[in-house]
C-alpha cells in the first residue's frame, strides 16, 4: 500500500505527518492533564486557606480568653464542607486547643509538626491535603488553624478529564490521518508523474515525452518545468548530434571510398611501375652480365670496375622494386587471419640465411611455440625483415648472437628479435620506421630503408604495435605485439628479459 510504503514519497510524508501529529497531540494531552491537575489542587489549597483564615478570625477571642468550647463550636461549622475530614486549632507552641473530626475519619493528627511558623503552608500525606494558617491578634501569633481534606474528587475529575482528552486525542489523530491521506496527492501526485516520466525517458531514451505541469505554481511546479526544459534541450542536442552523425557518416563513407580508390590506384600504379621497370632493368642486368663475362680476362681494370658498378646498381634497384612491392602489398592486401607458428617460420628464414653465408658462425636461439593468429604471408614479411636485419647488422661481430622469442607484459604477449650487432643511437629511434630512412651508410650495410616501414604497417594493420631499443655497438631489440597472441610457455633461460646480447 503506497500510503504506508516506506520507499515511496507518499509513505514517507504520511509517516512524517502521523509522527509529528501524534507527538504534538500527546504533548498537548499531557500538558493539559498536568495543568488541570495542578489547577484543581491549587484551587483546593486556596479554598482551604480561605476557610482556615475565616475560622482563625472567629477563633481569636477563644484563644485570647482560653475558651476551647467556643473554638470547638467554630470548628463544628465546617461540617458543611464535605471535603474537610479534620480541622484543628493549635496554640502557638503547637499544642492542641480544639479539634473537629468528620465521621469515619480515624487517622490521628501529628501535632508535633504543627508548631506555628507565622506563614500559611500546605502539604500532602498520601491522598490527604493539609493546610495550616496562622492566627494573629495585634501582631502577636496566637496559634494556627489546620485543615485536612481528601483529594479523591480531584483524582476522579482528573481521570474523567484524561478520558475525555484521550477521546479527543484519538479523534484528532484520526482526523490528521484522514487529512494527510486526502491532501497528500497535492505533493505526491506531481512527483510520481515526474518519476514515471523520468523512468520512461531512461528506459526508452525518448526525450520527446513531457511531465504534466501541476497548477499549484509552487517549487514542485518549478521542478517539473525545469525537468521539461532539460528534456527539450536534450532533445534538441540529440537531434543536432544525430544530424552531425549522419553528416559525419556520409563524409567517412565518401573519404573511405576515395581512400579505397586511391589505394587501388596506388597498388595498380606500383605493379605497373614495377612491371615497366623490370623489363629495362633485366636488360641492363643481362648486358652487365655479358660485359662482366667479356672483361673477365681483360687487363683494363677501369672497365671492369664500371661494369661491376652497373651490376651492383641493377641489383640494388631490383631489391628496391621488391621492397616497394612488399610495402604496397602490406598496405593494401586483405587480411586472412589464421593460426600461425612463428617459430617454424623463423626456422625457415634462418636456414636460408645460413645457406646464403655458410662460412658465418652465428649463435641463434629460437623459442618454441611462438603462436599467433594473423595473416601468414604478412607475418612472414615481418620476421624476414627483422631476422635479415639482425643477420646483416651482426656481420662484423665474430661472436654474433641472434634470438627470437616472446614474453608476457601484463595482458599482452610481446614477440621480439634481438641481436648483439652494431645497434643504433636511441635518439634516432623515431627514424627507424620511416620509409627510406637509414642510420648506417650503404657502403657499410646495404639496404633500401623500406623493410622496417613495411614491418610497422603490417603490425598496425593487425591492431598491434612495434617498437625498438638499442645502443651503439651494444645490439638492438625489435619487439611487436599482435592481438590474440597464443604463445606457449617460454623456454628456460630465454625470453625473460632480452635487452642487449653482449
Amino acid at each position: 500500500m503506497s500510503l504506508w510504503n516506506p520507499k515511496s514519497i507518499s509513505g514517507k510524508l504520511t509517516r512524517m505527518n502521523v509522527l509529528v501529529s501524534g507527538i504534538a497531540l500527546v504533548l498537548a494531552y499531557v500538558s493539559f492533564l498536568v495543568y488541570d491537575l495542578y489547577s484543581l489542587r491549587q484551587n483546593l489549597i486556596n479554598s482551604l486557606s480561605t476557610e482556615a483564615a475565616i475560622v482563625g478570625e472567629n477563633s481569636v477571642s477563644a484563644l485570647t480568653f482560653d475558651d476551647p468550647q467556643s473554638a470547638q463550636n467554630t470548628l463544628a461549622a465546617l461540617r458543611r464542607s464535605p471535603h474537610i475530614l479534620l480541622a484543628a486549632i493549635t496554640r502557638s507552641d503547637g499544642r492542641a486547643f480544639a479539634q473537629y473530626r468528620c465521621v469515619g475519619t480515624y487517622l490521628p493528627l501529628d501535632y508535633s509538626r504543627l508548631r506555628g511558623t507565622g506563614t500559611t503552608r500546605s502539604w500532602y500525606q498520601g491522598d490527604r491535603l493539609f493546610v495550616q494558617t496562622p492566627i494573629f491578634f495585634q501582631g502577636q501569633l496566637l496559634g494556627s488553624v489546620v485543615l485536612e481534606a481528601e483529594t479523591t474528587d480531584i483524582i476522579s475529575r482528573t481521570r474523567r478529564f484524561g478520558l475525555i482528552s484521550a477521546c479527543i486525542l484519538l479523534l484528532s489523530f484520526l482526523a490528521a490521518i484522514l487529512a494527510t491521506s486526502s491532501i497528500r496527492h497535492l505533493i505526491t501526485r506531481p512527483l510520481s508523474q515526474l518519476a514515471e516520466t523520468a523512468q520512461v525517458v531512461s528506459r526508452d531514451q525518448n526525450y520527446s515525452v513531457r511531465a504534466e505541469m501541476p497548477q499549484s505554481g509552487d517549487e514542485i511546479a518549478f521542478l517539473v518545468e525545469s525537468f521539461n526544459g532539460m528534456l527539450e534541450q536534450i532533445e534538441q542536442r540529440d537531434a543536432a548530434l544525430e544530424e552531425s552523425r549522419a553528416v559525419l557518416e556520409r563524409r567517412v563513407e565518401e573519404r573511405t571510398a576515395a581512400l579505397s580508390a586511391a589505394n587501388r590506384e596506388l597498388e595498380a600504379f606500383s605493379y605497373s611501375v614495377a612491371h615497366d621497370l623490370r623489363g629495362p632493368l633485366q636488360q641492363i642486368m643481362n648486358i652487365g652480365f655479358l660485359l662482366q663475362t667479356r672483361f673477365a680476362g681483360a687487363d683494363n681494370h677501369d672497365d671492369s670496375v664500371l661494369v661491376d658498378k652497373i651490376s651492383e646498381g641493377s641489383t640494388r634497384m631490383s631489391c628496391l622494386i621488391d621492397d616497394l612491392l612488399n610495402l604496397s602489398h602490406a598496405t593494401s592486401t586483405p587480411l586472412r587471419r589464421r593460426a600461425v607458428n612463428l617459430t617454424e617460420m623463423a626456422e625457415k628464414i634462418v636456414s636460408e640465411l645460413q645457406a646464403s653465408e655458410p662460412e658465418r658462425q652465428v649463435e641463434i636461439h629460437l623459442q618454441e611455440n611462438a603462436n599467433v593468429v594473423a595473416d601468414e604471408g604478412l607475418m612472414s614479411l615481418v620476421l624476414e625483415n627483422l631476422l635479415r636485419n639482425a643477420w646483416k647488422y651482426t656481420s662484423k661481430r665474430e661472436d654474433a648472437k641472434i634470438e627470437f622469442g616472446y614474453r608476457s607484459e601484463g595482458a599482452e604477449i610481446v614477440y621480439f628479435v634481438c641481436d648483439n650487432g652494431v645497434g643504433f643511437s636511441p635518439q634516432f629511434v623515431d627514424m627507424l620506421f620511416r620509409p627510406f630512412q637509414r642510420l648506417h651508410p650503404k657502403s657499410e650495410f646495404p639496404g633500401t630503408g623500406v623493410g622496417l616501414a613495411t614491418v610497422q604497417r603490417i603490425i598496425a594493420r593487425h591492431g598491434g604495435k612495434v617498437w625498438a631499443r638499442g645502443e651503439m655497438n651494444k645490439g638492438a631489440e625489435f619487439a611487436f605485439t599482435v592481438p590474440n597472441g597464443e604463445a606457449g610457455t617460454p623456454l628456460a633461460g630465454y625470453g625473460e628479459d632480452c635487452g642487449q646480447i653482449n
